[in-house]
Order: C-alpha cells, then structure tokens, then sequence
C-alpha cells in the first residue's frame, strides 16, 4: 500500500468541495425550480432567455390593453344597443299612437319619451374606471347635460324648451303667418315673403294653378311674390296649388278649390258674381289656409328646426339661437355662447365623431375605436326624445292633432337614419372591434405559451433529474468522505 501524499490528499478534498459545490446547486434548483439563479449562469442561453422575456413583456403590456379596450367596448355595445331599442320604440309609438293627452299637455307617446330621454342621457354619461365612454377622447368631462337642464335651462342658460319657443315666434311671425303677406288690389290677390331677407317662416316655392279666367304668376320679384289675378270667374272644381318650403327643409301644399258653396269648407274658396267678389273670397280663403298651416305644419317643422339649431352644433361647434329679442321680427341666427345656453354636449369634438380612441394592440398595430354622444345617430335619438318630450298642447285647439302628427311624422323620418349610419350600424362596428380584439388576443395566447414553453425548457430544472442527480452525488460524496476518513487516520506505525 501507497502511503498518501499531501497533493493527493489535497486533491481529494478539491473533489469533495467541487461536488458539494454540485449538491448545494442540486439542491437550489429542487427547491426553486429553476436551473439557474441568474442569467450570467445560463452560458449561451441567456441572450435566447432575454430576448423571449423582453417579448412576454410586451405581449403582456398589449394583453393588458387588449383587456381594457374589451371591457370599454363591451359596456359601450351594450349602452348604444339600448339606445337603438329606444330609437326603434320611439318611431313604433309615435306610428302607433294617437293624439290623447294623458296628462293635460301631452300624449302617452310624449310620456314615454321623456323617460326614454332621460334613460338615454345616462347611457351617454357612463363611466368605466373613472373614464367617461362617450366624450371621445375627453374622458374626464361629463359629455352630455342632465335632462332638466338640457330641457329647461338653467338661470342664466336657455334649455331647448326656449329654443323652441323663440324658433315658433321668429317662423309664426307676429300675425301667425309665417312670415308671409297677403294684398288685395283690384281683382289681383298677392302673396309675398317678408319685406327683409329673413331665413325664418314660409318660403314660397312655387305654384300651379287650373284655373280658368284667372292668371297666376311667381314666385318673382324681390321679396318673392305669387300672384293670383282674376279676369273673370273660374269654374267650380278648378284649384291653386302653392307649394311652401318650411324651416327644416321639408315642404308643404296648400291647396284652394274653387266652390259654389257659401261658406265653402276647408281648402275651398267661394266663387263670386264677378272676378272682384272671387278675389276677396279667394284671399280669405287664403288667408284661413295659411294661418292654418302655420299653425300645424308650419309649427311642427319650426320646433324640429330648433331642435336641429340646439343639438346640430355648427360654426364651430355651438348652438345656433334666433337673434332676439323680438323674435317674431328676427332675420337672422347668432351663434350661442356658453353664458346664455345649456351646451348639451362638452366632450372632444375634434375629427369625425366616433373610432375617436386608439388603442396599441399588437406591434407596430393600433386600433381605433369607441363612439361619441355627437355621433349622427346617436345624437338624433336624444333629440327626437327631447323633442318629444319638449312640445306640449293644451287639447283647446282642433289643428294640434294635426301639428302632432306632422311633429310626428318628422321624428319618424329622423329615425328612419336615412342620411346617415344609424345606431345599430355603430354596434356593429363595435362588435367587428371586439371581434379584432379577441383574434389579437388569442393569437398574443399563443405566442405567450409557445414563449412560456421555450423558458421553461432553458430556466426551470426537472425534479426528477435534479432527484437523480442529487441521490447519485450523495453516494459519490459519502463514499469520498470515507476515503478522507480512512486515509486521515494512515501512519507508518499503522502500516508497519
């Protein structure tokens, strides 16, 4: 036998340290999972591990938008899926319902309005995580008034029920014509706009005419006129047809027979002796018609125009008021300010309402999306159930029904979204959204577990190969500790 020398001695004691060394790290990697405890002890694998955690990372961040974005646009889906219900509801009652006052002042359709009007307004105003939805991307300023004074105003603020009230004084004019003047001279009956230029009232449009002995000229001239001159008498069953403009766009017939009943009914004039006797019945019958349709049609399109002047922000995003007082006399709008005027809307208004926030969803890739409370279809249903919710009768006067159901008839048509996507439409776009959103996320899914996957190949140790390693280098290092052992206690009296 060899008597052991220091070198080998201190060999073996090198071994034994380098496979403590070893069990300490086994024994790490057991208790934690991980192969390594920092990226310097990953060798070549390191730059992989940085690069594939950097990009998990940013897969996050985006999944976190992703997330965010979901529940932003899912809320607003849902509000703006309500408002299309009312907007339907709206136009199905007001086709459904008659003219019966329930409350003294206005219908049970007029009822409902108002409480679908203010339902609407807190749609518009909801808020997810301090964010208010329909303001663009002015989410921290309440985007649109609440109902009263939106309705009523304020002290110093007029509310669209005044809009109203001004617009059916300035169109009504001060005689409750429409801005329209009626002459008589000879035999010769003339109809003419008002003496000054004035966007208010009736605009004459034109005119047609089946009568014999009678000639009928204009609109002309400067104001416009129609002329009506009798040469003789026409015959029973011959009419005049004049067509009027009304403020809000739309237009009007007032149609006048002639008759040889005295007194003649509604739309009829009485023929006389003579062409002198004819043209002052027919200028009474005229008259009667004109104040008729003023206050019926000619009423009707005057509030649906104010409502167009308080909510169709214009010039540069503010409401348009008659410029008065007096307003039966008034020509022109004027801008409002927000000392005079309840401002439904105070969200962005910059750029095409709608799509107005931007979201980062994905590398180098953004989406648009959202929906403003000034949105086209979105701000017609508001001011269809303002409207409606605004105008009152008294049941004292025969030609409201009449008004109503022309009142009507236009909100129909506004909510018919003829010149512009409607409500539905703008879920649906919000629906394609989520829709991009989900794939996005589940493709972020998929690269999140194929990364996740590779680190945990590189990082994360095998407890059953850690195990195995671990029992086998306890083996080697109680088989080196007995070595050490016996070889400490050799000596030349021992081995002599």
């Amino acid at each position: 036998m060899q008597v052991s020398t220091l070198s080998q001695s201190l060999a073996l004691r090198s071994s034994i340290n380098s496979m403590r060394a070893q069990f300490d790290d086994l024994q790490r990697q057991l208790a934690t999972g991980l192969k390594a405890d920092s990226y310097a002890d990953l060798g070549t694998d390191r730059n992989l591990v940085l690069s594939l955690s950097h990009q998990l990372s940013q897969l996050q961040t985006y999944t976190n938008t992703i997330s965010q974005t979901q529940m932003r646009v899912e809320v607003s889906s849902d509000a703006l899926t309500r408002v299309s219900q009312i907007a339907a509801s709206m136009k199905t009652t007001n086709m459904t319902t008659g003219f019966e006052l329930v409350n003294g002042t206005q219908t049970s359709a007029q009822v409902t309005a108002a409480m679908q009007f203010d339902e609407v307004i807190n749609l518009l105003n909801l808020q997810i995580e301090d964010r208010y939805l329909f303001g663009g991307r002015d989410t921290q300023t309440r985007p649109v008034a609440v109902p009263d004074a939106m309705m009523n105003g304020t002290a110093d603020q007029a509310g669209l029920k005044q809009f109203i009230d001004e617009r059916a004084q300035a169109d009504l004019g001060v005689d409750g014509r429409g801005r329209l003047t009626l002459g008589l001279a000879g035999a010769t009956v003339t109809l003419a706009e008002d003496a000054a230029p004035s966007v208010f009232g009736f605009k004459l449009d034109g005119v047609a005419s089946t009568l014999t002995n009678a000639t009928v000229n204009g609109p002309a001239g400067a104001p416009p006129e129609i002329e009506v001159d009798f040469t003789g008498v026409p015959l029973a069953g011959e009419s005049v047809m004049l067509d009027l403009t009304l403020p809000d766009g739309t237009t009007t017939r007032v149609t006048l027979t002639a008759t040889t009943d005295n007194p003649p009914a509604a739309g009829e004039f009485t023929l006389g002796a003579d062409a002198a006797t004819t043209s002052v019945n027919f200028q009474a019958a005229l008259d009667t018609a004109i104040q008729s349709e003023a206050n019926t049609r000619l009423k009707a399109a005057s509030a649906v125009e104010a409502a167009n002047n308080f909510f169709d922000y214009a010039n540069g995003g503010v409401p348009q008021r008659v410029d008065g007082p007096p307003f039966g006399t008034a020509t022109a709008l004027r801008d409002a300010t927000q000392a005079d005027t309840v401002f439904w809307y105070s969200g962005d208004q910059t750029g095409v309402a709608g799509n107005n926030m931007i979201a980062k969803i994905d590398d180098g890739r953004q989406i648009a999306y959202g929906a403003r409370a000034d949105q086209a279809a979105i701000r017609d249903t508001l001011k269809a159930a303002a409207l409606m919710t605004a105008v009152e009768y008294t049941g004292a006067d025969p030609e409201e029904v009449h008004s109503y159901k022309a009142l009507t008839q236009r909100l129909g048509t506004v909510l018919n979204f003829e010149s512009t996507p409607s409500v539905e439409s703008i879920v649906t776009g919000l629906g394609l959204t989520a829709a991009t959103l989900a794939n996005t996320q589940d493709r972020h899914d998929t690269m999140m577990a194929t990364a996740n996957e590779l680190l945990g190949d590189i990082q994360n140790a095998d407890p059953y190969e850690v195990g195995v390693k671990l029992t086998t280098l306890q083996t080697q290092l109680e088989a080196s500790y007995q070595v050490t052992a016996m070889l400490s206690r050799m000596s030349l009296v021992n081995y002599l």
